[in-house]
């Protein structure tokens, strides 16, 4: 009986220890990169709380007059509502993890450029390029973008400085700052090497 107890026990604990392990060598960059996709994916809603805790009191931040830089929006929040509230037509969406609330922007004739990047991975060369892009389209149609990742902290807020960067003429340094004043951003963005790389040619888009 004492056996039986302690391998109901053990059992018990590797079943429940087993995911945090998991999620913690994810987070901790870990992972090779097919396994923290399926990571990602998985962990997405069960940390969104965190994130949203995390994110409550500045969910998003107006980085300049054409462009949003936030966090996930929720289809069981009110968020696409506020979103177009503020002026917002367009998003960018940088999560591999998550579609996003796409029935919602239909109704209100939004339009997402959806640009799957690994949580934890930087953006590609390729997806910066069609993000800056998507968003001066927007801008010359008079319509604010929202650009997002999970946390609107990293994947998304490359493309946010990639766009001051090619908007306002800064380097990647001096966009670095600017967001760093503004929101709680990754503060290596701009040595990511994808940022580095498309630099030279950032008003070539």
């Amino acid at each position: 009986m004492d056996d039986l107890i302690w391998k109901t026990i053990t059992s018990w604990q590797i079943w429940t220890l087993a995911p945090l392990v998991l999620y913690a060598a994810f987070q901790l960059h870990l992972l090779p990169k097919p396994a923290a996709q399926v990571t990602a994916r998985v962990f997405f809603y069960p940390t969104w709380p965190l994130t949203y805790l995390s994110r409550r009191r500045n969910y998003w931040t107006l980085v300049d007059s054409h462009v949003l830089l936030g966090a996930a929006p929720m289809t069981f929040l009110p968020h696409v509502d506020a979103l177009v509230a503020r002026g917002v037509g367009a998003v960018v969406n940088l999560c591999d993890e998550y579609a996003g609330p796409t029935n919602q922007y239909k109704r209100h004739h939004i339009q997402q450029l959806r640009l799957p990047t690994i949580d934890h991975f930087e953006p590609s060369l390729e997806a910066l390029t069609a993000a800056v892009a998507f968003i001066q389209m927007q801008k010359q149609r008079g319509v604010r973008t929202y650009v997002h990742c999970k946390g609107g902290t990293g994947r998304s807020a490359a493309v946010a400085l990639c766009w001051l960067v090619a908007a306002r003429k800064m380097d990647p340094q001096e966009a670095q700052e600017y967001l760093n004043a503004k929101r709680h951003v990754r503060k290596s963005l701009y040595l990511q090497p994808n940022v580095q790389v498309r630099h030279p040619s950032q008003l070539r888009h």
